[in-house]
């Protein structure tokens, strides 16, 4: 039995999401079709992580077992010959039968776009969530560094959760702004339900001046939910990679 280890990119605009749901488009039906297209069988892949509704992938892993001896660079052209366009195989391997797409992974790495100007951008509505209003770049930065290290993210997640425990360690959380894109870019053991989406849109309003970084401070001191700003919206998020 072989293990096949996938890295994929996604636009996310058209799928419900990565994990598979009955009558809806989902990253891993698409893949699991294109598999059974070529093995003519049908195979389950373990993803590294779910993905939301919009949220796009420049370094998703998954990793399915066969018994083919097909070689790899057929699988990956047969692969994507019978993917859809905004669906795409970047990367395939071999890999030991204990590799495990999930329980492998060490850390992941997102990445959040923001357009920040006074008039939207037709090309960006798709890959950033447009916020027009002036920031201070400094403040954002000092309250990033605030959630780099091992902290209680409780209040970062969103409600339909099932994880009990909300501890995580961020080892890296950059804000940098290059024109009028602003990233965040965030690396992390784990994430909660729509953590970095709630710690976007938190820095936005410190940045924004409508959160102060004093009170920003008492979030993860209290884990207050009431305290965390708003819930950026999934179309400017990218899992950028995982690192095994």
């Amino acid at each position: 039995m072989r293990n096949i280890k996938l890295t994929l990119e996604y636009d996310g605009t058209r799928f419900f999401g990565s994990q598979i749901q009955k009558r809806y488009r989902t990253i891993q039906g698409e893949l699991e079709a294109a598999l059974q297209k070529l093995f003519h069988q049908k195979i389950k892949i373990i993803a590294a992580g779910r993905t939301d509704s919009g949220v796009h992938a420049e370094g998703q892993v998954v990793n399915f077992q066969i018994r083919s001896k097909l070689a790899l660079p057929k699988i990956h052209l047969g692969l994507n010959h019978y993917l859809p366009e905004d669906l795409v195989v970047t990367e395939i391997k071999q890999v030991p039968a204990s590799f495990h797409a999930q329980y492998s992974a060490k850390r992941k790495v997102y990445e959040y776009r923001v357009f920040n100007s006074r008039h939207r951008s037709a090309l960006e509505r798709f890959r950033s969530f447009y916020f027009p209003f002036p920031v201070e770049l400094n403040q954002m930065k000092q309250a990033a560094r605030l959630l780099c290290g091992k902290h209680n993210f409780r209040a970062f997640e969103s409600s339909g959760s099932r994880r009990r425990s909300a501890i995580r360690t961020i080892r890296k959380f950059e804000v940098k702004k290059e024109g009028k894109i602003i990233y965040f870019t965030v690396e992390a053991d784990g994430f909660l339900y729509k953590m970095v989406r709630s710690m976007v849109g938190t820095l936005l309003e410190v940045g924004s001046g409508k959160l102060k970084l004093a009170i920003f401070k008492e979030i993860l001191a209290q884990e207050n939910r009431r305290l965390v700003g708003f819930t950026a919206p999934p179309q400017g998020l990218t899992l950028k990679q995982v690192i095994y």
